[in-house]
Parts: structure tokens; C-alpha cells; sequence
């Protein structure tokens, strides 16, 4: 894990929380694709989201975490804290592992 590549997770937590969050989305785009024969093509991750919500509400959600903390992880000056982490890695590894069942 990338975590695990540095002496402080909080070194990395940037790098971490943005891979989390492709991978959410990829993860989305293999659920839809699956359960609806499409994904969102948008300018917008939100659109993923919504159309996961036909799908799966949750699951929805989970995205929606992802895409909550994704410009903090990519653009701001402040670190994501431990618990923007913690978070990020529990709706990513939701989402990936349904789209690993469908």
C-alpha cells in the first residue's frame, strides 16, 4: 500500500486519498456499465453518482465521499486529515469490491 511507503502517512495521504478516488470512479463505471449498459461520459464525476444511485444508493454515497474530498486531496494546501483517510478507503474499497461481483 502506499501508506506503507512512507515513515508518515500523512506524507502521502494526498497521493493516497487521489488514488482512492480513481479508483472509486473506475469502480462506478464497472458497476453501471454492468447493471445499466452505460456510464456517465460527463464533465463531471458527479454524474457518475448519480446514475450509481440507480444502482445502488450506498453505494452512491460511497462515490459521493470520494468526490467530496477529491479536490482537497488534489489541489489544497492542507494535507487530508486521518479520518479523510480513513474514510476514502472504506468507500473505495466498497465500491471496488462490487464492481469485483458484478
Amino acid at each position: 500500500m502506499i501508506v506503507d511507503l512512507a515513515d508518515d502517512a500523512e506524507d502521502v495521504g494526498d497521493a493516497y486519498v487521489t488514488l482512492l478516488v480513481h479508483a472509486g470512479i473506475a469502480a462506478a463505471d464497472v458497476i453501471c456499465c454492468a447493471r445499466l449498459g452505460e456510464h456517465a461520459s460527463g464533465e463531471s464525476h458527479w454524474q457518475a453518482r448519480d446514475l450509481l444511485g440507480q444502482v445502488n444508493k450506498r453505494l452512491a454515497d460511497d462515490l459521493g465521499t470520494l468526490l467530496g474530498v477529491k479536490t482537497k486531496a488534489g489541489y489544497d494546501h492542507r494535507p487530508v486529515s486521518e479520518e479523510d483517510r480513513r474514510r476514502s478507503a472504506r468507500a473505495a474499497a466498497r465500491l471496488v469490491e462490487a464492481a469485483r461481483a458484478v
